[in-house]
């Protein structure tokens, strides 16, 4: 039997939310995700690994951070993808002929067999995203939607929204000494107090608000 606190199932968006785009937007990306989630869990790669090959294969020879850019994923995540797909024997890497410090990615044919392979189930996530609609009106969301994205492109930051990893301390803060503690209860031996008054040793700090005598 279910709980009285969980929701129905098919619940349809809460009348607060639904004139706030963010909201439907995330809403609408987890969707998203799971179906892609489902339909590519054969074929043992990420949603946005599909984007980085269909880009590769689109405009192949480019470096990390400009395909980074273009696919919207952080230059570190896309450096991981590409090692991992290079590891696959996915996409091969080379010398940027324009900056010998960068590297062109391109599609091997095992790639470009794969991108192949994976517009079967890309094209099935958009059909099951899109069945509520009519074609006419699914065409006028995404243009809708792309003209967004383009109104608001400079603002767009992979990550953001996430929480920053906390940082781990590098040093504990030593506790405060307890009543208790014979260590700290005990008042310093007498020859230490008499060592900084004895001839010859360092001299006595002035205490604060009185002057040191001269010599």
């Amino acid at each position: 039997m279910a709980s009285r606190n969980e929701p129905p199932p098919n619940q349809p968006v809460p009348a607060i939310h639904r004139r706030v785009p963010q909201y439907l937007a995330r809403r609408l990306w987890q969707i998203a995700a799971t179906f892609q989630t489902e339909a590519l869990a054969p074929w043992n790669v990420a949603p946005w690994h599909v984007a980085l090959l269909s880009q590769i294969h689109d405009t192949p020879g480019m470096d990390r951070n400009w395909l980074a850019a273009a696919i919207g994923i952080d230059p570190t995540s896309t450096g991981q993808a590409l090692a991992a797909l290079e590891a696959r024997g996915l996409i091969a890497r080379a010398a940027n002929p324009d900056d010998r410090r960068a590297n062109a990615f391109s599609l091997t044919r095992a790639g470009l067999a794969l991108r192949i392979d994976l517009a079967v189930p890309s094209r099935a996530v958009t059909r099951r995203l899109l069945a509520p609609l009519t074609e006419t009106e699914a065409q006028t969301l995404l243009t809708l939607m792309a003209r967004l994205v383009d109104a608001h492109e400079i603002h767009a930051r992979p990550g953001a929204g996430r929480r920053p990893p906390r940082r781990a301390r590098t040093e504990e803060t030593p506790p405060c000494p307890s009543p208790t503690d014979p260590l700290a209860a005990a008042p310093p031996p007498a020859s230490a107090s008499a060592s900084s008054s004895a001839p010859g040793g360092p001299p006595r700090r002035a205490r604060p608000g009185r002057t040191a005598p001269s010599a």
